[in-house]
């Protein structure tokens, strides 16, 4: 291949990639561009789903929600929780769950999945056990956290949809536009056999967002699939081809493979009460990670419950470990639903 073929398939390549990095770039920079004003606690109607999916948008990941939605429901006297050294936590059911009083940050769409999940924990008795729960409510649980996932994908999917199009369809674009470069420049007509990879990357990005487990036969159809349709005609030809051409494919393949797997789903734009929203989370977190111990010590004398009020959040956010130190050095009384030392048991 000339040097001037090949350089206009590294700016197609390019190109591609820089149009497909624009989106990211627009809401990251209106993310950083937004106010956070300083909070001393999260919206008040917001549960830790609503939290989880308004901060992290399009990124969360719900898998982890099971203990802050746990002393979340204790804080509001749904539940007690008591420790087992054999089931793991004793869950106590009190009453049923009820919608917040404030509707700042409150979501009816995940509440309706929080009052499932807690309907199934406490479907048949009073009493559930952490380490005693069954294969079918894991099943459920699952489910719960795919219905999280498909409400975090809702906050930003009118805004993000017309992007998320256009990262889908500008990869295979770029993936003929290089494949008919090399054809044009080199005459090897085995170039062609790229339509293989992009088959087998249309089929496996094709499939609607099921949420297969690790060990699943599906899982393992789609990467034998994906092997053996894509990766195997695709390494055969770049062998037979010229080094620069087969060099400029993988490249191409690399870059499609990174659009539509990884900043496909990424874009994350949101209008400007989501970000309001977004903003109120981020000034909440900065002040507990920059507020001196005097200054919790004097919130904890105005409120006793407000380490175990902002403790389920502070997991969605990831900052336990960092206010555990800061919070030991806090005298507390424990809560009166908990029996044992919450600090201990739940925090890292």
């Amino acid at each position: 291949m000339s040097i001037e073929n090949i350089a206009v398939g590294a700016v197609i390549i390019a190109v591609t990639l820089i149009i497909s990095l624009i989106p990211i770039l627009m809401g990251a920079s209106r993310k950083r561009k937004t106010v956070k004003p300083t909070e001393l606690f999260p919206p008040r109607g917001a549960s830790p789903i609503d939290v989880l999916i308004q901060y992290y948008g399009r990124t969360a990941d719900p898998r982890s929600l099971f203990n802050p939605l746990m002393l979340y429901w204790a804080k509001r006297g749904f539940i007690t929780i008591e420790e087992d050294g054999k089931r793991g936590l004793k869950l106590t059911k009190l009453r049923d769950v009820e919608r917040p009083d404030s509707n700042d940050g409150f979501s009816e769409d995940t509440f309706e999945l929080e009052k499932s999940l807690f309907g199934r924990i406490f479907c048949r008795r009073k009493v559930f056990y952490t380490l005693g729960a069954s294969e079918h409510f894991a099943i459920f649980y699952d489910k719960i956290m795919s219905g999280c996932r498909q409400e975090a994908e809702k906050l930003t999917d009118r805004k993000c949809k017309p992007f998320k199009i256009l990262t889908i369809i500008l990869p295979f674009v770029m993936l003929f536009a290089v494949s008919l470069t090399v054809i044009i420049s080199t005459g090897e007509v085995l170039a062609i056999v790229m339509l293989f990879p992009m088959v087998a990357i249309g089929f496996v990005r094709g499939i609607p967002h099921f949420e297969f487990d690790k060990g699943s036969a599906m899982l393992y159809f789609l990467y034998t699939f994906f092997i053996t349709c894509g990766c195997v005609p695709f390494c055969s030809t770049v062998y037979l081809l010229p080094w620069e051409a087969g060099a400029l494919l993988s490249a191409a393949l690399a870059v499609a493979i990174i659009i539509l797997f990884l900043v496909n789903k990424k874009i994350n734009l949101r209008t400007s009460e989501q970000l309001k929203n977004y903003g109120r989370i981020c000034g909440f977190k900065k002040f507990l990670l920059l507020a001196e111990v005097k200054k919790l010590e004097l919130l904890v004398e105005d409120n006793p419950e407000y380490f175990y009020e902002i403790l389920p959040y502070c997991y969605i956010l990831g900052i336990t470990e960092k206010l555990k130190k800061k919070f030991d050095r806090i005298i507390m009384d424990g809560p009166g639903w908990y029996l044992g030392e919450l600090r201990d048991i739940l925090m890292p």
